[in-house]
C-alpha cells in the first residue's frame, strides 16, 4: 500500500510542478478559479431587496436536482455497458499492473482518484450554487450538500458501471435486459409524474407536487441521492438513514460484486484505458472532436447525394451522413430535450400570484438555450468536417466551400429555435413578433457560435473545444457579442422600446459578424499544409 500512497504523492507534486513550469496555464486556471468563485458570492451577496426577489418554490429544485442527476448518471451506465469504464490512465497501468500489488488495493488506488475529479467538478459547480442560494432562499451549506451530492453521484454512477460492465461483458443479451430495464425504469418514472398531473389536474400546484413526489426518490441512485440531500435539508432523521443506508449498501454491494466477478478485470480495465487514451489523444490533435465519439455504426440505408456539385456537394454530404445517424434529420436528442424544459420552463414562469409576463419568460428561456448552445456548439458537422483532407483539395473558392461546408451548422440552430420558441410562445401566451425576435437571436448566436470556432481555428491553430483554449474562446465571443448588446441596451433604456425590439440589433449584430469571420477566414481552406 505504500507504493500507492507514494504514487499518489507524486502525481499531486508533479502535477503542481507542472502548473509551476507553465505560467501562462497556471494564470488561465487562477483567473477561471476567480471568475467562479466571484460568480458564487455575487450571487450569495448580490445587491437588491430580497422581498422584490422572485424566489422559487424548493419543489422546484427537487425535480430539477432529480433530473440532473440522472442527465449525469443514465448516459455513463448505457455508454459503459459496451465499454465499461475506468479511473485509471495509461501511466497507471504501465506502473500499477506490472507490480506486485492486489487488484483490490489498485481499486481503491483508482477510487481515490476519482474522489479527487469529483471535487474538482463539484468546485466547477461552484457558480451554481450560489444561482440556486438566491433563486430557492437556501442556505449556504445546503447547496454545498447539493455540490456534494452530484460528486458523488458522478463517483458511484462509475463503480455501478464497472460492475454492470463485468456482469454483461461481451454478452449481447444482458445488454439489452439492462438497456431495456433502464429504459423502462425511466419511463415507469415519466408515467408516475405524467399521471400525477393528470389526476390532479394541470396546475401550478399538481407539477410541482409531482416532480417532488416521495416515490422518484427510490429511483437507484439518483433518487436516493435527492432523497438523502433533501432529507438533510430538512432533518428528517428517518429518511436520512434510510436513503443514507440505500446508497452505502448500494455501493459497498457493487463494490463487492465487482471484485467477485469472473470477468478478468485488469484485461478489461486495461483495453478501456487504452481506448480512452486513444480518443483523448485524437481530440488533442485534432483527430475527431469529443461529440463524434461514439461506438454507434450508421445504418446504411441509401447512399450517394442525389444532389450538390462542387462544394455544395460537402452540404449534402453531411446531409446523407446526419439522416443516416437519424432519421429526423436536425431534430436531435439535444432539441427533444430543450423544448421539454423550455415548455416546462415556461408554463411554470407564467402560472400562479408571482408569474411572469411571457417577454419576461421567454427571455429567460432563451438566455438558458444559448448557454446550453454555446457548449453544444463544437459537436456540430463543421467541427467534424474540418480535419478532413478533400475540404481543402476540391478546387473552388475558399468562402464557398467555407459556406456549404458549414451551413448544417448554421442551419440546426433555426430549426431548433423554430421549435423551441414556437412551443414556449404557445405556453406563455407570447405574440408572434416575441417568438420571432427569440428565435432570430437564438438562430444568430448558433451562426456566431459556429463562425467564432472557425476564427478560434485560424488564430489559435485549433477548434474551441480544447481545454484552456475554451477559456479564450469564452473572452473572444464576449467581446464580439458586446457591441449587440449595447445597442439593444441603450435602445431599451433611452429610447425606452419596447423589450422584444432590443434583441432585433442583438440578432442583426450576431449575424453580421458571423458572415464578417467566414469571408476573413475564408483562407483557412486555401492551403492544407499550413494546418
Amino acid at each position: 500500500m505504500s507504493a500507492i500512497v507514494f504514487m499518489l504523492r507524486k502525481s499531486l507534486k508533479n502535477a503542481l510542478m507542472e502548473l509551476l513550469h507553465h505560467p501562462g496555464k497556471l494564470i488561465l486556471y487562477l483567473i477561471v478559479g476567480a471568475m467562479l468563485v466571484f460568480s458564487a458570492l455575487s450571487n450569495i451577496t448580490g445587491s437588491g431587496d430580497d422581498s422584490e426577489r422572485m424566489i422559487l418554490d424548493q419543489r422546484i429544485l427537487q425535480g430539477i436536482y432529480l433530473a440532473l442527476l440522472l442527465l449525469i448518471s443514465i448516459p455513463t451506465i448505457l455508454r459503459g455497458l459496451n465499454s465499461g469504464t475506468t479511473f485509471f490512465s495509461m501511466s497507471d497501468v504501465s506502473l500499477l499492473f506490472v507490480s506486485p500489488i492486489s487488484s483490490k488495493k489498485i481499486l481503491v488506488y483508482g477510487l481515490l482518484k476519482q474522489m479527487g475529479a469529483t471535487l474538482l467538478v463539484a468546485f466547477f459547480l461552484l457558480a451554481y450554487g450560489g444561482m440556486a442560494i438566491r433563486t430557492f432562499a437556501i442556505q449556504v451549506w445546503q447547496a454545498l450538500l447539493l455540490l456534494a451530492g452530484f460528486a458523488l453521484t458522478i463517483l458511484v454512477g462509475q463503480i455501478l458501471t464497472m460492475t454492470v460492465y463485468s456482469y454483461v461483458n461481451g454478452n449481447k443479451t444482458r445488454i439489452r435486459a439492462v438497456k431495456f430495464a433502464m429504459y423502462a425504469l425511466l419511463a415507469a418514472a415519466a408515467a408516475y409524474v405524467g399521471f400525477q398531473i393528470y389526476g390532479n389536474g394541470l396546475s401550478e400546484e399538481s407539477i410541482y407536487s409531482a416532480i417532488s413526489s416521495p416515490a422518484l426518490r427510490f429511483i437507484p441512485i439518483a433518487g436516493w441521492m435527492q432523497g438523502l440531500i433533501f432529507a438533510l435539508f430538512s432533518g428528517s432523521m428517518g429518511d436520512i438513514l434510510l436513503f443514507g443506508g440505500l446508497l452505502l449498501l448500494g455501493t459497498c454491494g457493487c463494490l463487492l460484486l465487482f471484485l467477485r466477478s469472473d470477468a478478468d478485470y485488469y484485461e478489461d480495465v486495461l483495453q478501456n484505458t487504452e481506448t480512452t487514451y486513444a480518443m483523448r489523444q485524437a481530440v488533442k490533435e485534432g483527430r475527431v472532436t469529443a461529440g463524434s465519439m461514439n461506438n454507434r455504426s450508421p445504418k446504411v440505408k441509401t447512399t450517394g447525394l442525389n444532389a450538390g456539385w462542387g462544394a455544395s456537394a460537402f452540404f449534402y454530404k453531411q446531409m446523407r451522413e446526419i439522416r443516416r445517424r437519424s432519421p429526423f434529420a436536425f431534430v436531435s436528442a439535444s432539441t427533444v430535450c430543450s423544448l421539454i424544459i423550455g415548455v416546462f420552463l415556461g408554463f411554470v414562469m407564467t402560472r400562479g400570484e408571482d408569474s411572469l409576463s411571457s417577454n419576461a419568460a421567454m427571455a429567460i428561456v432563451l438566455a438558458i438555450g444559448v448557454y446550453v448552445l454555446f457548449f453544444l456548439n463544437a459537436a456540430g458537422e463543421w467541427g467534424r468536417e474540418i480535419m478532413k483532407p478533400y475540404l481543402y483539395m476540391v478546387p473552388e473558392p475558399p468562402l464557398k466551400k467555407l459556406l456549404w461546408a458549414s451551413l448544417t451548422s448554421l442551419l440546426k440552430p433555426v430549426i431548433d429555435g423554430a421549435l423551441l420558441f414556437g412551443a414556449v410562445g404557445v405556453v406563455t401566451k407570447g405574440s408572434p413578433f416575441t417568438v420571432l425576435v427569440c428565435v432570430s437571436i437564438y438562430a444568430s448566436f448558433g451562426c456566431l457560435f459556429t463562425s467564432s470556432n472557425i476564427l478560434s481555428q485560424r488564430l489559435l491553430g485549433a477548434m474551441a473545444n480544447k481545454g484552456l483554449i475554451l477559456v479564450l474562446y469564452s473572452l473572444m465571443l464576449l467581446a464580439l457579442v458586446l457591441p449587440g448588446a449595447v445597442i439593444g441596451l441603450v435602445l431599451y433604456f433611452v429610447f425606452h422600446v419596447p423589450g422584444p425590439v432590443m434583441g432585433i440589433p442583438v440578432a442583426l449584430w450576431n449575424a453580421a459578424v458571423s458572415f464578417g469571420i467566414l469571408a476573413i477566414c475564408q483562407n483557412l481552406l486555401h492551403d492544407m499544409e499550413t494546418h
